[in-house]
């Protein structure tokens, strides 16, 4: 009389093997490397910089583009340029202090902490500088911006407990 079957022994070996392999690879996946931290740092400045000037610029339907897919579903590019025109306040200049930092969430979803000083569009004597949070997602290998964040913006802050 047979006490197993080697087929039933095989299969759970196998799973066994799998479901033991499955943490590892998940947790590889959440965290950057040391060099994938560097790397992406200076990916996510050059790419928050960019956006900035475009903000500073009025170039409001270049920031479109630099948004997250699903903001951009939310707003047509008519829209989110009318609602950006709308605003009273433009950035002039991000302050050197505090610097920008990077806090990293996951792999692809990173928040900047950056200082900028905003000067109200018609009334150019009026400023007034704040520290604000802004959240990247990467999709398709590229750095986008939460474009209802920029819609409320000075006043809107992601939170980070929503995620």
């Amino acid at each position: 009389m047979k006490l197993c079957n080697p087929f039933l022994i095989s299969g759970l070996l196998f799973f066994g093997i799998l479901f033991a392999s499955i943490p590892p690879l998940l947790w590889g996946q959440v965290q950057p490397t040391p060099a994938e931290i560097k790397f992406i740092n200076k990916q996510v400045q050059q790419t928050f910089l960019e956006f900035i000037q475009l903000w500073q610029e009025e170039r409001y339907f270049e920031m479109y583009e630099l948004g997250k897919t699903q903001t951009r579903v939310e707003l047509s590019p008519e829209d989110f340029a009318t609602r950006m025109v709308q605003l009273d306040w433009v950035p002039t200049k991000m302050l050197d202090d505090p610097a920008m930092k990077i806090s990293f969430r996951f792999r692809s979803l990173i928040y900047v902490n950056a200082s900028l000083e905003f000067r109200h569009k018609s009334k150019e004597q009026l400023s007034f500088t704040k520290p604000l949070t802004f959240l990247l997602l990467l999709e398709d290998g590229a750095w986008k911006f939460d474009l209802i964040q920029m819609v409320r913006s000075p006043f809107y802050v992601p939170n980070p407990e929503a995620l």
